[in-house]
């Protein structure tokens, strides 16, 4: 399965983020599970006074008493709902940091370049990170491994499923399934779908989606099918292409979110909502007003009713993309950066952690 790396990252990262982000916990105590022991210790290690960039913050959960944190990300909603003291947020994108040069003392780069799906925007923030740093600091690199304690994925570049009941309501989290055999992580692994990132030109993305869209159309059509050429014995000259990225073998990739497709009554609702009296008259011509009142009650009953059903349960998916990092992979990507020099890498919870300090171009790499 292909995507643009465009689209990816648009499509299962921004956008999913956006649609997750009233739905993440907002407890962040030090001792919380969420707050990684290594990220922790980084932070509470930096001089007094140290000027902090948290890269991605998200929900902005690394704060210090004695230092100036400043934290920014693309999620417009998250940041919202992440008003904390000692924090200054904005919004921003991590390619192209709002930040003068050599002005910070410490970097957080914590679960965002896992996100990213090439290596060269990869490589692009760690360059842009390095410009905002002074020479001698030091930025702390947090990313997914592609090596688990309890397996490994099946490729680099994956979708991985979020499930609602991963969530608490009031503080408490839903009941769910034990499974005796398997843990959340050999889960996450069985769960998750391997995709390949298309680096093609527009045009070409173009026509590999309009030839996609013609064969999905052919095989629904079964009266076409049977009278196409290939299904009476003709052989074309032309060889078909039959690997993974050939858009007629391509299978068809997960919605980053649910999707649910408006009918006529559904987009009245919504006009409904925006103007009441408009709703109505543009109701009136399709049913009559004894059976429009009557319907927004058993509208408003249902919502209510699948309201706390999905409370309960929970079951929809979302897709987010990650890429995954093999053993050294991190290493030689901010070795490829001038400005960069690795001080340490450790494993902590499935991730690779690396620590890179910046050093003056005009110095030699020993």
């Amino acid at each position: 399965m292909s995507i643009s790396s465009e689209n990816v990252e648009q499509e299962y990262v921004h956008s999913i983020y956006s649609r997750l982000a009233t739905y993440q916990q907002k407890d962040h105590k030090p001792s919380s599970p969420r707050i990684w022991p290594r990220v922790r210790q980084f932070v509470d290690q930096q001089s007094i006074g140290s000027v902090i960039l948290d890269v991605g913050c998200g929900e902005a959960k690394y704060t210090s008493q004695k230092c100036h944190v400043i934290g920014f990300d693309t999620c417009s909603e998250v940041l919202s709902s992440s008003k904390k003291e000692n924090i200054e947020l904005c919004l921003a994108d991590a390619v192209n940091i709002p930040i003068r040069d050599a002005s910070v003392d410490a970097i957080l780069n914590v679960s965002v370049i896992h996100h990213l799906a090439t290596t060269s925007r990869r490589r692009q923030v760690l360059q842009e990170c390095s410009r905002c740093l002074r020479v001698g600091g030091q930025m702390l690199i947090y990313a997914w491994a592609f090596e688990q304690p309890n397996g490994k994925f099946a490729a680099q570049d994956i979708l991985v499923p979020w499930n609602m009941h991963e969530t608490a309501i009031g503080g408490r989290l839903p009941k769910v399934k034990f499974h005796l055999n398997t843990t959340k992580e050999q889960r996450i692994i069985a769960a998750s779908i391997p995709v390949n990132i298309s680096d093609k030109s527009i045009a070409q993305r173009w026509f590999s989606g309009v030839l996609s869209k013609v064969t999905s159309l052919t095989d629904q059509l079964p009266y076409f099918s049977k009278r196409c050429p290939s299904s009476s014995g003709y052989k074309s000259n032309q060889s078909t292409p039959t690997g993974s990225d050939s858009p007629l073998m391509a299978q068809k990739l997960p919605s980053a979110a649910p999707q649910f497709l408006p009918t006529t009554n559904s987009l009245i609702s919504g006009i409904k909502r925006w103007s009441p009296m408009l709703g109505r008259r543009l109701a009136s011509l399709l049913v009559p007003v004894e059976e429009q009142f009557s319907e927004e009650l058993a509208q408003t009953i249902m919502r209510e009713s699948i309201t706390e059903a999905m409370a309960t349960l929970r079951e929809v998916t979302f897709y987010r993309f990650y890429h995954v990092f093999k053993e050294g992979e991190l290493s030689d990507l901010v070795d490829s950066v001038d400005s960069l020099k690795v001080v340490s890498t450790s494993f902590e919870h499935g991730n690779w952690c690396v620590i890179a300090e910046k050093i003056s171009t005009n110095l030699i790499r020993p």
